[in-house]
């Protein structure tokens, strides 16, 4: 490993023990004469002199004899012993960055508020990246907006209607809202005045597809009836389906799910967008470009 000129000045400037001056301290122990030293770790003499010299004045002793020729002192031979110490510590440090850099190991915090979505996201990244610890946490759009802005997490996959400030935002698809009602019975299609009188079956506050359909009721100034608050997406289907009311959704939520039926509305396309969230200074992170990567090629 070659020595950083710029660290072994970094060092003499602020009269501490740089890593560059252990490598020297090493390399001459080793090699036997600074000339050796110096070709050992691609400086030169001169520079090997004068950083030996700092680590001496940072230490407050002599650690090398160097006429007749370059000898250690007893000081600079236990000086040696923890030298050897560091730098094989740091050289394990090395290590593991350049595997976590390389993702030969680490771990990923994925949230996600749809599914369909987030989950072939998850297998293909698990699948290029299989030694890969990845931990997920299903939420509402405004509870991972948190949980990514207090670090809990460190990439979510959400659905959106604009991209939110501060946070970087990549755009996977585009979703539609849909009403969704017991299959029986259903209608071709219903408009958003036979929506707003409901009854209601709607998720939290926090949930993308209530604020699609309340800014789109506000537009027209129509109030939702509300009937039934729900905390989960499956709560809201199984709700819909005993006859407690109508819900909206994205296309494409309903999976396989026979007993309901995904209705559309009248008039122009709600829309929102399925995107893959992180903060800006998290795009830097391997896993994290990794993640984004799986998505972006889906």
């Amino acid at each position: 490993m070659t020595s950083d000129p710029a660290d072994a000045a970094r060092g003499r400037r602020e009269g501490g023990i740089s890593l560059a001056a252990l490598r020297c301290l090493v390399a001459v122990a080793e090699g036997g004469s600074l000339s050796r030293a110096a070709e050992q770790l691609g400086i030169s003499q001169p520079t090997v002199s004068v950083t030996l010299a700092g680590l001496e004045r940072a230490a407050g002793t002599l650690l090398l004899h160097r006429r007749p020729r370059v000898a250690l002192t007893e000081a600079g031979r236990e000086m040696l012993v923890r030298a050897r110490l560091v730098l094989s510590r740091m050289q394990e440090l090395e290590g593991s960055v350049s595997a976590f850099r390389a993702l030969r190991r680490g771990s990923l915090a994925v949230g996600f508020s749809t599914p369909a979505f987030a989950m072939p996201m998850i297998a293909a990244f698990l699948r290029d990246h299989p030694v890969i610890s990845l931990r997920t946490r299903l939420g509402n759009t405004a509870g991972l907006l948190e949980a990514l802005a207090a670090c809990e997490i460190e990439v979510a996959v959400m659905t959106l209607i604009d991209p939110v400030e501060g946070m970087a935002c990549r755009k996977l698809a585009d979703q539609r809202l849909v009403a969704c009602l017991p299959r029986r019975g259903a209608p071709a299609r219903i408009s958003l005045e036979e929506v707003a009188a409901g009854p209601l079956v709607l998720r939290e506050p926090g949930s993308m597809t209530r604020r699609m359909l309340e800014r789109a009721l506000a537009s027209r100034g129509l109030a939702p009836q509300i009937r039934l608050e729900v905390g989960s997406r499956e709560a809201a289907r199984e709700a819909i389906a005993a006859g407690i009311g109508l819900g909206v959704v994205l296309d494409g939520e309903l999976g396989g799910d026979a007993r309901l039926a995904a209705v559309p509305l009248d008039g122009p396309p709600i829309l929102g967008g399925v995107h893959v969230v992180a903060l800006p200074e998290s795009l830097d992170l391997p896993a994290v470009q990794a993640f984004i990567a799986a998505g972006m090629k889906g």
